[in-house]
């Protein structure tokens, strides 16, 4: 599958060591490690950790070919902080991702048709980065539009969350943005199902919804079926920066394999938890792992 990513490429830096990163970024490589012809639309800056960002495409299997290079910005970073496991915040605002040239997209763009179209919120942050956005929706033609809301502290809006609910076809939360989201849009805390059925109603092009809620597995809700839970895997969690991304990227795999999104959920599940049982947001996948994304049932 050929699968298009569009967001920020940043440094996590995480206690005194910096990984390569961004939610899009990771999907990116994450859809490469399922053997996927993988690319991401960002912007770097020209400093020395734009470079080794840059260095790192080849061995993380994603094409830079739609990368952009901001003089006058520095690259993104974010300091993560670690709780249990659990990863906390501090985004650094007007790098280079936050202006994302609408015009170079349109230059680089010759064939506008993907398999799957990722985005999220934090990019969407700032108006340039934000119509460069615009632009490929308009553009592309795309089997799956998939939004994960990733919602980062002060880096979304009312606004930001419509927008991108009306433009998608699969969306993806976790159970702590399900409340805030649904305050948010709805007026009040509603219930998981009741919450997703009035979201799918407001927004029609959504046919799959997937809420993750980290080691208790994820929720799956497809248009006009009842909602289903798919167990999670019990892992001893190193640190959980990534998995979400991993598992985003092994489910649309399977979904755009198969068109089974309880099976895609469920090898997405098992994807996930080998992430976080490792360190860094991109480790490589082990046999069994890669033999799963394949198609086998070994894990």
């Amino acid at each position: 599958m050929k699968v298009l990513a569009f967001g920020e490429i940043l440094w996590d830096v995480i206690d005194g060591h910096e990984h390569l990163g961004g939610a899009p970024f990771n999907f990116a490589a994450h859809s490469a490690q399922c053997g996927n012809e993988s690319y991401i639309v960002s912007r770097l800056g020209t400093d020395p950790r734009g470079v080794r960002a840059f260095q790192q495409f080849k061995t993380h299997r994603v094409n830079p070919r739609f990368v952009q290079w901001d003089e006058g910005h520095a690259t993104g970073t974010v300091d993560v902080t670690l709780t249990n496991g659990q990863p906390d915040y501090i985004i650094h605002e007007n790098v280079a991702y936050d202006f994302i040239d609408p015009h170079h997209v349109l230059t680089f763009l010759n064939d506008p048709r993907v398999d799957v179209f990722y985005f999220g919120s934090l990019v969407q942050r700032k108006d340039v980065s934000a119509r460069a956005l615009d632009v490929l929706l308009e553009s592309l033609k795309a089997r799956y539009i998939f939004y994960d809301v990733n919602l980062r502290k002060h880096c979304f809006t009312e606004g930001i969350i419509r927008k991108s609910l009306d433009a998608c076809n699969v969306f993806k939360l976790n159970n702590e943005e399900l409340p805030v989201i649904s305050k948010m849009l709805m007026g009040e805390d509603l219930p998981m199902e009741k919450f997703i059925e009035s979201l799918m109603v407001e927004h029609p092009k959504i046919k799959t919804v997937i809420v993750t809620a980290a080691d208790k597995g994820c929720y799956v809700f497809e248009k006009s079926k009842p909602m289903t839970h798919v167990a999670g895997v019990p892992v001893k969690v190193a640190d959980a920066v990534g998995a979400g991304d991993a598992f985003s990227a092994a489910f649309m795999h399977m979904l755009g394999r198969y068109g089974d999104a309880l099976r895609a959920a469920q090898v997405a599940n098992k994807v996930g938890a080998f992430v976080a049982s490792k360190h860094g947001p991109i480790p490589m996948y082990s046999p069994d792992i890669t033999a799963l994304l394949n198609g086998s049932d070994v894990v």
